[in-house]
C-alpha cells in the first residue's frame, strides 16, 4: 500500500510540474463559463439547467475523458520506449502495483477536475430544487416478449417472406428493438391500467410523453387513479405531460400498484409503455442528484483510464494513443451505426461480421459514452443509488484491478 500512495503522489506531482493537470483545470473552467454564453438557453431555467448541465458539464466529462485516457494510453509505453521501466521493474514494486497506481493517480486528477467543474454548477443552479425517481410500468422485458412473439410472427401471412428466410436470432433482435416501440390503444371513453412497484406515501406524479420520431401531438382529457388517489389531466399542445396523483377524499381505494387511465376524450390514444409512461415520485434535492452523478463519471473515467493504460504496457505510444481516441470516438458512433445500418436482416455476411464487432463494442463501450448520468441529472431525474453503487464497484474499482493485472502481464510478455 505504501508503495502504491507514493506511485500515485509521485505521478500527481508530475501532472503539477508539467503543468498538464493546470491546463486541464484551465480549459474546463473556461468552458464552464464560456459555453453558456456562447449558446443560449430557452429562456427559462429549467433550460439553463440543462444547457449547464448537458454541455457544459457534459463537455468537461468528454474532455478530461479524451485526454487522461490519451495520456494513460501513452504513459507505460513511453516508460518502456526510454528503458525506465525496467529501472522501477528491479527495485521493490511490482508492475501491477505501478499500472494500478497510473491508473488511480490519472483518475483522481479527473475527479479535481469534475469536482471544481462541478462546484461552478453549484453556483449557477438551485441546488434546493428536488429530482424525481423515475418508475416504469413492471412489464416482462423485451426480449420474453419477442420470443412469445417469434411463432406468431413467423406464421402469419403478412410477414415478408425475406423475414421468415432470415436466421432466428436476426428476427428475434428485431422483434426485441420493436418491442420498446410497440403502441398500446385506449379508445374513448375506455380505461387501461399499468403496474408499478408505488410506495404508499410521498408525492407522485404521473408523468406522459406525446412525442415520437415524426413530434406528432395528440389531443388528450383524461383521469388517472392509483390507489386512494387521482389526478386530471387536459393537453392540447405540451409533448410532456406531468400530472400530480392527490387523495381523492373518501373515494374508494383502487388496486394497490395499479395506474388506472380513462380516457374522456372523443378520439382514441396511442401510447407506447415502455417509453411513454412514468410514474414520478418525489426524492431528494438536486444537489445530492450532483454528488450521485459526479461519482458515476468519475468511475467511467477511472474504467477508460485504466483500458488506456492497458493499451500502453502492450503497443507503442502513439499506436497505444491512436488506438484509445479510435475506441472512444467509434464507440459514441456505433450505436447509430447499429441504428441506422439499412439492412437489418444481415443478408450480406461481410457486414454480418461488422455488425457483430460494433454490437460488441457497443455493449462493452456501453458504460462510458451512454451519459446516462449527465441525461438524468438535466431532465430532474434521479441517479439511482444502485446504478452508483455498481460503477463505483465495478468501473472503479473490479475493471481497474484486472485490467491492471492484464497490463503486468503485458509488460512481462513484452519484455521476454
Amino acid at each position: 500500500m505504501k508503495a502504491f500512495l507514493e506511485i500515485v503522489r509521485l505521478e500527481l506531482r508530475r501532472l503539477s510540474r508539467s503543468k498538464a493537470l493546470a491546463a486541464l483545470a484551465a480549459v474546463s473552467l473556461v468552458w464552464m463559463f464560456a459555453f453558456p454564453h456562447f449558446v443560449k438557453s430557452d429562456g427559462t431555467v429549467t433550460g439553463a439547467r440543462e444547457l449547464y448541465v448537458h454541455f457544459s458539464l457534459g463537455g468537461v466529462f468528454v474532455i478530461c475523458l479524451v485526454a487522461l485516457a490519451a495520456s494513460a494510453a501513452g504513459s507505460l509505453s513511453h516508460e518502456r520506449a526510454q528503458k525506465r521501466l525496467q529501472l522501477t521493474a528491479v527495485r521493490p514494486v511490482r508492475i501491477f502495483t505501478l499500472a494500478l497506481a497510473r491508473s488511480a493517480a490519472l483518475t483522481l486528477a479527473g475527479a479535481l477536475v469534475l469536482a471544481l467543474s462541478a462546484a461552478v454548477l453549484a453556483f449557477n443552479v438551485d441546488l434546493s430544487r428536488p429530482c424525481d425517481k423515475v418508475l416504469s410500468p413492471v412489464m416482462e422485458s423485451p426480449r420474453a416478449e419477442a420470443e412469445k412473439m417469434y411463432d406468431y410472427y413467423m406464421a402469419s401471412p403478412e410477414t415478408p417472406d425475406d423475414v421468415k428466410k432470415a436466421k432466428k436470432s436476426v428476427v428475434l433482435r428485431l422483434l426485441t428493438q420493436r418491442a420498446f416501440d410497440n403502441y398500446m390503444s385506449i379508445p374513448a371513453g375506455d380505461t387501461a391500467s399499468w403496474t408499478f412497484d408505488a410506495p404508499e406515501e410521498g408525492e407522485l406524479a404521473v408523468r406522459l410523453r406525446f412525442t415520437n420520431d415524426f413530434e406528432t401531438r395528440q389531443d388528450v382529457v383524461g383521469e388517472f387513479r392509483l390507489g386512494s388517489r387521482n389526478g386530471v389531466m387536459t393537453n392540447i399542445t405540451q409533448a410532456v405531460v406531468r400530472v400530480p396523483l392527490s387523495e381523492r377524499g373518501g373515494a374508494a381505494a383502487g388496486e394497490r400498484g395499479v395506474l388506472n387511465f380513462r380516457n374522456n376524450g372523443d378520439a382514441g390514444l396511442m401510447l407506447r409503455p415502455r417509453r411513454d409512461i412514468n410514474l414520478l415520485v418525489k426524492a431528494d434535492s438536486f444537489g445530492w442528484n450532483v454528488v450521485r452523478a459526479y461519482l458515476e463519471l468519475v468511475s467511467i473515467l477511472a474504467l477508460t483510464i485504466s483500458f488506456g493504460v492497458f493499451l500502453g504496457a502492450g503497443l507503442g505510444r502513439s499506436v497505444a494513443v491512436f488506438t484509445m481516441v479510435s475506441v472512444i470516438f467509434v464507440s459514441v458512433a456505433s450505436s447509430d451505426i447499429i441504428e441506422l445500418y439499412p439492412d437489418q436482416l444481415e443478408k450480406d455476411s461481410k457486414d454480418s461480421v461488422g455488425l457483430a464487432i460494433t454490437r460488441t463494442v457497443e455493449r462493452m463501450t456501453r458504460p462510458a459514452v451512454s451519459f446516462r448520468p449527465l441525461a438524468a441529472l438535466a431532465a430532474d431525474e434521479r441517479v439511482e443509488p444502485r446504478e452508483v453503487a455498481s460503477a463505483l464497484a465495478v468501473d472503479l474499482v473490479a475493471f481497474p484491478f484486472v485490467l491492471s493485472l492484464l497490463s503486468a502481464f503485458a509488460i512481462v510478455r513484452k519484455q521476454e
